[in-house]
């Protein structure tokens, strides 16, 4: 996906005020809630948001402010921004906002942006545009494991979302992407916390690309790679064959 350079056009929230929301934080990201978005969905944006801006500039440690409101179908991004700043970089980046969070964090769910003032009083709006979606697949869900497949192989993204939430009984939505680089070979990404990445050594990584091959894929080769929340590649480790 197309990074998203929005540094410049971010402010902090100055304004003091105690009915933004609860708040969750990553680095510098903060974003406040209200009723009807999860703690989960706004840690998931938080890091989201973090991972982004860090890759557009990873030497701005000013703190970034949003909000989350759930809008009867849609959910409600707002963004405290400076105006003169968005006027130069165009709107284009602002519709890949909407289709970010919504394909990131909310399945999909049309996401509508506002920028605002910090107050979170709205200056401009920005609509969910479909069309705009990135194609990550069409998504599978067992559990808590949402596998998005690229393979258009239905039956293997049914069994492998099976097999992983019987064989990691996650607690929390996980979510998972099925696709193939050009050699053919199947790829196995899974959505981390990027300061987690650590905990995913060799060995570990190893065992889990082991246990797809034999119990999912046949025995095929299979490659897994720990990600961000955008799929962009953390850690990657080959299984040459069944476990």
């Amino acid at each position: 996906m197309t990074r998203i350079l929005l540094t410049c056009t971010l402010l902090s929230l100055l304004s003091a005020c105690t009915n933004y929301g609860k708040k969750v934080s990553s680095s510098n990201i903060d974003v406040y809630y209200k009723e009807g978005i999860t703690a989960e969905q706004a840690e998931k944006t938080a890091r989201l948001f973090d991972a982004t801006l860090a890759a557009s500039n990873p030497a701005d440690e000013g703190t970034k402010s949003f909000q989350l409101q759930q809008n009867g179908d849609t959910i409600l991004l707002k963004m405290v921004a400076d105006l003169v700043k968005a006027d130069a970089v165009g709107d284009a980046p602002f519709y890949a906002i909407c289709t970010l969070v919504s394909d990131s964090v909310f399945a999909g769910q049309p996401v509508n942006l506002t920028l605002t003032d910090n107050r979170f009083k709205e200056l401009r709006a920005y609509r969910f545009r479909k069309e705009l979606a990135p194609a990550w697949g069409e998504k599978t869900v067992s559990g808590n494991v949402e596998v998005f497949d690229l393979t258009q192989n239905k039956e293997m993204a049914d069994a492998l979302a099976l097999f992983l939430e019987t064989y990691m009984s996650p607690e929390k939505t996980i979510s998972f992407q099925l696709t193939k680089n050009e050699q053919g070979t199947l790829l196995v990404n899974m959505v981390i916390d990027p300061a987690k990445a650590d905990r995913f050594t060799p060995e570990v990584m190893e065992e889990i690309s082991g246990k797809i091959s034999g119990s999912v894929c046949k025995g095929a080769p299979v490659i897994f790679q720990v990600t961000d929340d955008t799929f962009s590649v953390l850690r990657s480790q080959t299984r040459a064959g069944q476990n």
